[in-house]
């Protein structure tokens, strides 16, 4: 029996066309075609084939480490039950070759895969997230507050006083998480305007916007109840763990490493955006919700901030939205001509303007023009926010939800015979 195949010597890359002939008593000789030399001998005892799968090249080692490629399987396979019969040798192809343990295989992956992404991989990462040292936890905090202080943070605005106050209100919830080592910071909003959000160490940040936005320092207290459930459920570092993790895995599958180096720079974007899953966001609700109610304050104070909250940037996105168009209108019914060009200027700036006066004022401003807002948002039509795509791709809770949730009455406290 004759096989046709490509030699490699193993010492350069050059490549032959070669035979392969196989005498009576398993001793395989290699012919190279162009002028039918004898280039070595061996045993088939003595090779190493490789297992098929399907039409692939197949590959025969030699012992001094030649190698033959070949895609003549057939008589590989004839060689192989007469010399060396082995199933090993056949099962992968046996078994790829059959479309129900293909189908069956494809399914076991998809669930093993489903199961590892929703149970296991956040258990894993909840196991690590508890067994980080401190050391760590204040370095990843660290880092990521002085890159949110040169890019996107500013100096608090806030006088003194008002921050005195908060904190005052705020030490009760700080006193009995003692473990967390809560503090409580307060920046300029900049880019990233109303919110709150918790560092890995116990810092809480809140932006002077949020601030201005609350009504009174019980909403804000719920706020921090909630992100005090973040730092309790170690929920930033698990959400930083879990995106590695998938990150990795997805760039070991495609082959495309280079991004695995981006994970460290991306920390300060995951700490700082709506980046939390929605059940660690449910999470951290229930805790603020547990705490609101153990200290008997009204519910519906964290909703009432979050409904505001959202409110307000539908509101001033669309005051800068009717800005840009009446600029829009301006430019087109101008002369042409620098006049022209500078009252577009002049529009647009007033736009950005009175944004940045919305974010600035908070609610007041926002109540002050809720006419206007409501006039625009309903010649919109459905809400931005309330769209079931983007709730869909929201790592929050639907406004909805939390509104069932905290405006629901609490269950009353027992009363001891």
């Amino acid at each position: 029996m004759v096989l046709q195949g490509i030699w490699f010597d193993g010492k350069t890359s050059a490549s032959q066309p070669v035979e392969l002939r196989m005498n009576e008593v398993g001793t395989i000789s290699v012919i190279r075609v162009s002028d039918q030399t004898l280039l070595t001998t061996a045993s088939i005892t003595n090779i190493d084939v490789k297992s098929r799968v399907g039409n692939t090249p197949r590959y025969i080692y030699f012992p001094d480490g030649e190698k033959c490629e070949t895609r003549d399987h057939a008589v590989v396979d004839r060689w192989l039950k007469q010399y060396r019969p082995s199933i090993k040798h056949s099962l992968a192809h046996s078994l790829e070759s059959h479309s129900y343990f293909v189908a069956l295989t494809l399914v076991l992956v998809i669930a093993f895969s489903w199961v590892t992404v929703v149970y296991g991989l956040p258990a894993a990462s909840r196991y690590i997230a508890y067994h980080l040292p401190e050391k760590v936890m204040d370095r990843a905090a660290t880092e990521t507050l002085q890159f949110l202080d040169k890019v996107h943070l500013k100096p608090t605005s806030l006088d003194e006083e008002t921050r005195a106050r908060i904190l005052k209100h705020f030490a009760p919830a700080i006193a009995q998480n003692s473990d967390l080592r809560i503090k409580i910071i307060f920046r300029g909003g900049g880019d990233i305007g109303a919110n709150a959000f918790a560092l890995p160490d116990g810092t809480v940040l809140f932006t002077d916007e949020i601030v201005h936005l609350a009504k009174n320092d019980d909403e804000l207290l719920s706020v921090l109840a909630h992100e005090i459930g973040h730092v309790k459920y170690r929920h930033s570092l698990r959400s930083v763990i879990q995106g590695s993790v998938i990150s990795f895995a997805v760039a070991m599958v495609t082959g495309d490493v280079s991004a695995a180096s981006n994970l460290l720079a991306s920390l300060p974007v995951v700490f700082t955006t709506l980046s939390y899953s929605r059940d660690f966001e449910r999470e951290a609700d229930n805790n603020s919700l547990l705490f609101l109610d153990a200290n008997h304050i009204e519910r519906h104070y964290f909703v009432d901030l979050m409904e505001r909250l959202s409110y307000q940037v539908e509101c001033s996105l669309l005051l800068g939205d009717k800005g840009d168009n009446s600029s829009s209108d301006s430019s087109t019914n101008e002369s042409a001509g620098s006049s022209s060009s500078e009252s577009g200027s002049v529009d647009k700036k007033e736009a950005v303007d009175k944004k940045e006066v919305v974010d600035k004022k908070g609610w007041q401003y926002v109540e002050a023009h809720r006419e206007e807002c409501d006039k625009l948002m309903a010649s919109r039509g459905d809400s931005i926010f309330d769209s079931k795509v983007l709730g869909y791709f929201s790592s929050h809770p639907q406004t909805k939800e939390r509104t069932a949730k905290f405006k629901q009455p609490s269950a009353p406290t027992p009363v001891s015979p």
